[in-house]
């Protein structure tokens, strides 16, 4: 047998430390695998053994960093051990705040700023249901110290302001005339369309949730229904396209209805290996389209909504593979779990980052020149009135 040398021992002493920052480190524990990382410090351990059989000066160096590296790796299996073993609720409290992040993201990109006349409510209530369990749950946790009680508070807060928000969208249309009531119709049954799109066009079945569809159905139906009840338009041109708009939502309705038995039952028949198989592939072509789209590009100049679609998408598939994998601890998919998690992190920080780009150029681009002169009284500016009923719902298959 070939005899150790420092080249051999530090080569596969990076090698293991790579898996396991690749692997481990910065990862949630209750998710990690102990058996792998029981055989990495297995290897490391030898590894310390070989390292003290060099001698030397760069012998020393060598063994300290290998034995630092193995003390590291013990300390995290011990607390892995722990996490998964002694501590059940370290995963709950993990899984209540990737529920109440994802939340919050849905209601930046989709409501914060927005005109009330065009946010839907279904969407909106999902996200006050997950945070009105989240936060509770939470509060009933906070003796431990995984819980910031500072946090908590803060979310608490959140969740009131979305409760109120919801509140005026619907104060808005109680109090909404027809033509206003016409805007609400057409956006949200274009939101359905949206969602539907992002969620399900061109998607693998296995891959999207019957439930979602079904209550986009039920937003359709409900736009359908209300258009169909506002009085006739008079003129020809305005009646023409609510025909158009009404036979267009009926087809989508009518495709949605025949789609969702397939949907189910490719879902209840699919193995497990093969719904990661499928769960991976979509989530590659999202990693896939950022690199192409975002990575190393001028933010100013991106494109913000298909960012945002990708972020709904990715956060779905995130909850079905974690979905999957409390059902069936598939290893693949364990391992994929807080992959995508971390990519939707940074997407959803992105995101962020080209919104305020974008806000910054819309202000430099509309800043007064100042020119010297006598004072002059400050008036404050006139909003512009946003005028929307004659608009037809795009058609986005």
């Amino acid at each position: 047998m070939a005899k150790a040398t420092i080249e051999s021992i530090r080569t596969l002493s990076e090698k293991l430390h790579k898996r396991w920052m690749r692997e481990f480190a910065g990862k949630p524990r209750h998710t990690r695998d102990l058996g792998e990382l029981e055989k990495l410090l297995e290897k490391a351990s030898g590894l310390t053994h070989k390292a003290k059989g060099i001698p030397g000066e760069k012998g020393d160096a060598l063994e300290k960093v290998v034995v630092e590296r193995w003390k590291l790796y013990r300390a995290e299996r011990d607390s892995i051990a722990e996490a998964q073993y002694e501590r059940p609720e370290v995963a709950e409290i993990h899984g209540l705040g990737q529920q109440i992040e994802r939340a919050l993201a849905v209601w930046r990109r989709h409501y914060a700023g927005r005109d009330r006349r065009t946010r839907d409510l279904p969407r909106l209530d999902e996200v006050v249901q997950t945070l009105a369990f989240a936060v509770p749950r939470l509060a009933a946790l906070q003796e431990h110290p995984e819980v910031k009680k500072e946090s908590l508070e803060g979310l608490r807060g959140q969740l009131e302001v979305l409760k109120d928000e919801r509140g005026e969208i619907e104060k808005l249309r109680r109090s909404s005339d027809a033509s206003q009531r016409n805007v609400i119709f057409l956006a949200e049954a274009q939101s359905a369309l949206d969602q539907y799109r992002v969620h399900f066009a061109r998607q693998p079945r296995a891959t999207s949730t019957p439930a979602r569809l079904e209550r986009l159905s039920a937003m359709l139906t409900t736009s359908i229904e209300g258009l169909t009840g506002l009085p006739a338009p008079t003129e020809a041109e305005a009646k023409e396209a609510l025909t158009k708009n009404l036979t267009l939502l009926g087809n989508h309705l009518s495709a949605w209805k025949s789609e969702l038995p397939l949907l189910t039952a490719a879902r209840a028949a699919i193995e497990p290996r093969e719904l990661t198989n499928q769960l991976g592939q979509v989530a590659n072509q999202i990693f896939q389209l950022y690199q192409r789209e975002f990575a190393g590009k001028e933010r100013g100049s991106r494109n913000l909504q298909l960012l945002s679609d990708m972020c709904d998408r990715l956060t779905e598939v995130a909850e079905l593979m974690t979905l999957h994998d409390t059902a069936t601890r598939e290893a693949i998919n364990r391992k994929n779990v807080p992959v995508v998690d971390e990519r939707l992190r940074r997407y959803e920080a992105e995101w962020g980052e080209i919104a305020a780009a974008k806000a910054a150029q819309a202000k430099a681009a509309v800043a007064p020149t100042t020119i010297a002169g006598p004072a002059t009284k400050a008036v404050a500016p006139v909003k512009p009135k946003v005028v929307l009923p004659g608009i037809t719902i795009a058609d986005k298959k």
